[in-house]
């Protein structure tokens, strides 16, 4: 697990409200949901979007090193989040 990600869980439990966790899709990046945080944050939930293994810092990172998408199992990304 990530440190942001870390971070993000922390903050969620610390608010007492009702966590939403939001996970990406395949060739996707956790800022894809900013706008779906957002909006629960709004509603008063303590939204997480989590990071897969290895997830660049950026689209602009993904787009240099599209390789580290490659070869991902639904395993690894299951135990990822899970930890």
């Amino acid at each position: 697990m990530s440190s942001n990600d870390a971070q993000q869980i922390e903050r969620a439990n610390a608010t007492g409200r009702t966590p939403v966790v939001f996970v990406h899709g395949l060739w996707l990046l956790p800022s894809s949901w900013h706008r779906w945080v957002a909006h629960f944050k709004g509603a008063g939930f303590a939204p997480v979007s989590l990071s897969w293994p290895d997830d660049p810092e950026t689209v602009a990172e993904a787009n240099a090193h599209p390789e580290v998408f490659a070869g991902k199992t639904v395993g690894q990304v299951a135990d990822h989040l899970e930890g």
